[in-house]
């Protein structure tokens, strides 16, 4: 009896192990699964609490304990924070957009901690929070002419704001990483899908309330319109982590620049590109101009943004499918590793390994 009790005990006791092991490994690069090199995470360490909690590190947050670690999270639309080393890197600033929305878990009020604020263009849904966070923080604020422009009229030191044209020359400096602001151009949807979807939406979703009326024309007042912010007020950041790490962020699916074209030409590749999904809704218009973003990025990620968009700003209506523009993606490029997230969940990567060193 006892003789049959040891195979039993003796795979107890792997399996456990397995897990423990498992269990201590800091986090899972998303990239691992295409390089087994990539996961290389000590198995003595505790798992890091950067790589698992919802809880953003500018509103308090633990940061990932190896300095080599990023951790990324989206805090819906075209935000997201990123963390390494210590730093926090924000990216867009509509957190209190509204109750008419899904709620973020998080309010603009709750942002105590950030380097740098980087603004892709001036539309509401992008810098609605960017001068009220930029003064809690004291980051630097960062955007186009027509988006500081705007910010110069709101509660923020003017010290903190700097204008980029993204033309080329422009080259931020940071404690661990770098900034290329590259001029973009933004997104010019089909007409015709808005006028022939929305109004289908309008008639599924219940009418705003006054008060949530009121509440839109305030949040309205902190962003600009116009035709500068297609032409000249969109801009795509091309961050450079001091391990050779590249990120490439772009908050408005416009047609890629040649701006854009030029900096991809200079440096390659980017480990991480984080673009915004077209507001055509349909596969047909939106995957073209994410395929072109893979094309000019050649990235080894890809992480959506804008896609819980409303059809309109003010309504928490149609999202922006991912799925049939990830599988569009893969079937051109099977070397693609895609990945979405909920609100403030986090990814983490292993910065080491990156397309700048050639270790992928």
């Amino acid at each position: 009896m006892r003789r049959s009790l040891v195979p039993v005990l003796l795979l107890a006791a792997a399996v456990e192990s397995l897990l423990s092991g498992a269990m201590a490994r800091p986090f899972i690069d998303p990239r691992a699964e295409k390089s087994e090199a990539i996961d290389n995470a000590n198995a003595a360490e505790p798992r890091d609490a950067a790589c698992v909690a919802p809880r953003l590190v500018s509103t308090g947050g633990a940061a990932p304990k190896n300095p080599h670690t990023l951790a990324v999270r989206w805090i819906g639309f075209s935000n997201y924070e990123l963390v390494y080393n210590g730093r926090v890197i924000l990216l867009d600033a509509y957190i209190d957009r509204g109750s008419f929305f899904t709620p973020l878990g998080v309010k603009a009020a709750d942002f105590k901690k950030a380097d740098v604020l980087l603004i892709g263009h001036g539309h509401v849904d992008h810098m609605s929070d960017a001068a009220s966070i930029g003064a809690q923080t004291k980051a630097q604020v960062v955007g186009a002419p027509v988006t500081t422009e705007k910010l110069m009229t709101q509660p923020i030191p003017a010290a903190q704001i700097k204008t980029v044209t993204g033309r080329g020359g422009e080259l931020l400096r940071f404690d661990g990483f770098t900034v290329e602001p590259i001029l973009g151009r933004h997104g010019e949807p089909n007409p015709q899908v808005g006028q022939t979807v929305g109004k289908a939406i309008d008639a599924l979703l219940p009418a705003m309330t006054p008060e949530q009326k009121a509440e839109e024309a305030a949040i309205r007042t902190r962003g600009v319109g116009g035709p500068r912010v297609i032409t000249e007020g969109t801009i795509a950041y091309l961050i450079t982590l001091d391990t050779g790490f590249r990120i490439m962020y772009r908050d408005s699916a416009g047609v890629a620049t040649d701006y854009e074209k030029q900096a991809m030409a200079r440096v390659g590749r980017v480990d991480l590109a984080i673009t915004a999904l077209r507001a055509d809704f349909l596969p047909q218009y939106v995957v073209p101009q994410e395929m072109e973003y893979m094309q000019v990025y050649k990235p080894d990620v890809i992480m959506p943004a804008h896609h819980d968009a409303g059809l309109t700003a003010g309504y928490d209506g149609l999202w922006r499918t991912t799925e049939p523009v990830f599988q569009a993606l893969k079937d051109a490029n099977p070397a693609l590793v895609t990945v979405s997230k909920g609100y403030r969940e986090p990814t983490c990567f292993n910065t080491e390994f990156n397309v700048q060193k050639g270790t992928r």
